[in-house]
């Protein structure tokens, strides 16, 4: 039946309206449906001893490049006797070239052809935007969920190694879902998933890292409450390094830092935002034989102000040769200007 001339004028139709949450499904899907081509699934496998046969576990990878560039966790990779990748019902042999140890991001190159890369954001996600996630849960192939971005910025520990500016998400993460896809509502990749977070019971919170986990694994561990992803900044980072050297080549000087509360800044004379204080300095590092100290209050670097701890991070992680360059610390009230190398991170 033909809807009356005074429907169509209005804009209106005789047959059921499309509500608002199903025009937000509709969108989702669709989004999704673009994601999974540019998902792939990772197997490794393993020889525990010589001559015997190869264990295997499978993840996720993110297609990075035309050329057959994938970018997945980083975790285990180098140990592995055998890669493939399988997309699209084909499988193709792979082979590590690099991980960044400091990102968790590894890339791999296979013989994959007419595969489709992935869309990077441009800006940063912000809390409260959406995070869809396509990986391989379980090893099913092009599992996707949907949350929020719960916080950015995060520093979290996975064994023993700490991992700084990660996303937090509500999405669901499970094993194998480890280097799958994290994007946004436009289908931008917003970062690779890293890392879960799973409840274990009363006793509080426990970080489980997923990779080379499985079902069994977890069944006595309560639901996933978030996960951590590695921002799409950094991946693009470290993959562009890793692809341009052969190699992770990044800048490193051997320090860790943290903020300075308003009040501190105030009786020590610095602006609003100025300064970072020095917690952890490495035995062996660069910071270490420059005389950098715990509790030293780092103001410049490179002849710029140090305001922001994400900043002072690309800054250094972006050199690609050794350098020696001038920082300004205030100790005991007062201003001290050392020489700090600038070396190649050893990735240990």
């Amino acid at each position: 039946m033909l809807a009356s001339p005074l429907l169509l004028a209005l804009g209106l139709s005789a047959g059921p309206q499309e509500t608002a949450l199903e025009k937000v499904e509709r969108e989702i899907v669709a989004v999704i449906d673009r994601l999974r081509p540019s998902v792939v699934q990772v197997t490794a496998s393993f020889s525990i001893e010589p001559g015997t046969t190869l264990d295997s576990l499978s993840f996720s990878g993110v297609v990075y490049s035309e050329k057959g560039h994938v970018v997945t966790d980083a975790s285990g990779l180098e140990r592995a006797a055998e890669l493939t990748i399988r997309a699209g019902g084909k499988t193709w042999r792979a082979r590590h070239i690099a991980s960044d140890r400091r990102t968790g991001v590894a890339v791999l190159l296979s013989e994959a052809t007419g595969l489709a890369p992935a869309v990077f954001a441009e800006r940063p996600c912000r809390p409260g935007s959406t995070a869809i996630a396509v990986g391989n849960a379980f090893g099913m192939p092009g599992s996707a969920g949907v949350g929020t971005v719960s916080g950015v910025g995060r520093t979290i520990v996975v064994g023993a190694r700490t991992y700084t500016d990660m996303i937090q998400v509500s999405t669901a993460v499970h094993p194998g879902d480890c280097g799958g896809l994290v994007a946004d509502a436009k289908g931008a990749l917003i970062g690779i998933v890293h890392s879960a977070y799973a409840a274990e019971g009363p006793e509080g919170l426990n970080l489980l890292q997923l990779f080379g986990k499985n079902a069994r694994d977890l069944a006595p561990v309560a639901p996933v409450t978030m996960g951590f992803a590695t921002p799409a900044a950094w991946v693009r980072f470290s993959a562009d390094r890793i692809i341009r050297h052969g190699r992770m080549v990044r800048g490193w000087a051997g320090f860790t830092a943290r903020p300075i509360e308003e009040a501190v800044r105030a009786q020590l004379g610095l602006a609003e935002g100025e300064g970072a204080e020095v917690v952890r300095v490495e035995r062996a590092g660069p910071a270490r034989r420059a005389g950098l100290a715990i509790r030293d209050i780092l103001v410049a670097l490179d002849g710029e102000p140090v305001r922001d701890l994400e900043a002072l991070r690309w800054k250094i992680a972006r050199f690609e040769e050794p350098a020696t360059v001038k920082a300004v610390l205030l100790r005991g009230g007062e201003r001290v200007t050392v020489e700090m190398p600038i070396e190649i991170d050893p990735q240990e």
